[in-house]
């Protein structure tokens, strides 16, 4: 029964993660061709960052009083609606109400489910079972992309029927070729997200209904296990910065959109590939010793990014092994704070890792987006390399790992 909840688990959050993949192309690069700067872009897309921070300090009061059940079917709402409101307005400050409240229905969500998974008493592998449900979110977020492209490909035979519904239910009288493409593309991924409520409904009843009483506290939770979290700080600054700027990154250094666009694709598969392979080694070894190495060869990869950027092949096989070690450091913390908590402090601490990573994010973001607009292109890996510097001195000369 544990493997139909994984598999019915994985499913739910990696439908949620194409339609975030997809996002994560369109928000930016629509916002370019609006022609706002990337300093502005950044801190549109450190919005999204930011409301999960709120969501991770609010999460355990929201257990509390709608359960994980409802909250789970509850998040559709915030989820969808907004995708659909994209899709049909270049209001800036609409765009920043809509992308708020979809961050929040998004990570609301995963929490949810991340909590559901690292809840689960397996008997053996665990850090191989937790690495599924990583891995699912890469998965995901790597397909958004290609699903992307794949819409390109059929638009041309699509795009007549799709502006002849629009326009005939009021929503786009007058669009251009553009505008049209980027509606079906926000529409289409509101189907994705919409979906991901499916196997939530399907596995509903085994759903854990934990009791929260308030008495585990989020930041008690982080300052005793301040290796995974500081860990999750940093790898949010990478995860979030490489899935907001790699593209842009790359046409800032001449590459076209599509080669831009795959970029990400093998970021995210690097994590597909590697992250279950290199958290698996955490259940044979200490998982302390896992975070560490990851996070070096982190800062190992954000030093050679501008390298090998001028080499397409080579970026591509950087950004695969980028997005592996930066996995590792994601589902491993996850395990070694499942091994360490239950119960309500489960909750707690799923709440403290969500406002750690959140935290790392939005930091990340917004540095990285200042950094470019100052420095050109290459502030993002120096924003990247600082943050992994940081944790990796920190781990290795301040504190006790765990």
């Amino acid at each position: 029964m544990q493997i139909v909840i994984v598999v019915l688990n994985a499913t739910a959050t990696f439908l949620a993660s194409i339609a975030m993949g997809m996002s994560t192309i369109i928000i930016p690069v629509t916002l370019q061709h609006y022609n706002v700067t990337v300093t502005m872009i950044g801190v549109i897309m450190a919005i999204q960052t930011f409301v999960s921070l709120l969501a991770g300090f609010y999460f355990p009061a929201s257990v509390r009083f709608f359960g994980m059940r409802r909250g789970l079917v509850l998040t559709t709402v915030l989820r969808v609606p907004p995708l659909l409101v994209l899709a049909f307005t270049s209001n800036i400050y609409i765009w920043i109400v809509a992308i708020f409240i979809n961050g929040a229905g998004y990570f609301a969500f995963l929490m949810l489910l991340q909590t559901w998974i690292s809840g689960i008493n397996f008997k053996s592998n665990k850090g191989l079972m937790v690495s599924i449900y990583s891995t699912a979110i890469s998965v995901g977020l790597a397909i958004g992309p290609i699903v992307l492209a794949f819409s390109d490909d059929i638009s041309p035979m699509i795009l007549p029927f799709f502006k002849s519904v629009i326009t005939h239910v009021g929503l786009a009288v007058q669009s251009t070729p553009y505008e049209a493409k980027n509606q079906f593309n926000f529409i289409l991924s509101g189907l994705f997200s919409l979906a991901a409520l499916v196997p939530v409904l399907i596995g509903l009843s085994f759903v854990p209904d934990f009791k929260f009483d308030g008495k585990a506290h989020i930041w008690k939770t982080i300052t005793h296990a301040k290796g995974p979290m500081f860990a999750i700080a940093m790898g949010g600054v990478s995860f979030f910065g490489v899935c907001t700027f790699i593209t842009l990154y790359g046409i800032k250094n001449n590459l076209p959109l599509n080669e831009s666009a795959l970029l990400l694709t093998c970021f995210m598969m690097g994590s597909v590939l590697l992250e279950t392979p290199l958290t698996w080694i955490s259940d044979f070894i200490d998982r302390r010793y896992v975070i560490v190495i990851a996070s070096f060869l982190s800062m190992v990869c954000a030093v050679y990014l501008p390298i090998a950027i001028y080499v397409t092949y080579q970026a591509y096989i950087l950004l695969f092994l980028w997005g592996g070690v930066i996995g590792a450091v994601y589902s491993t913390s996850l395990a070694l704070i499942g091994d360490k908590y239950t119960g309500q402090e489960l909750i707690a601490a799923n709440a403290g890792y969500s406002v750690m990573e959140a935290a790392g994010g939005v930091a990340g973001t917004l540095l990285i987006g200042f950094a470019m607009d100052l420095l050109g292109s290459d502030g993002l890996p120096y924003v990247i390399m600082l943050s992994s510097i940081l944790y990796f001195s920190f781990a290795l000369t301040r504190y006790k790992v765990v």
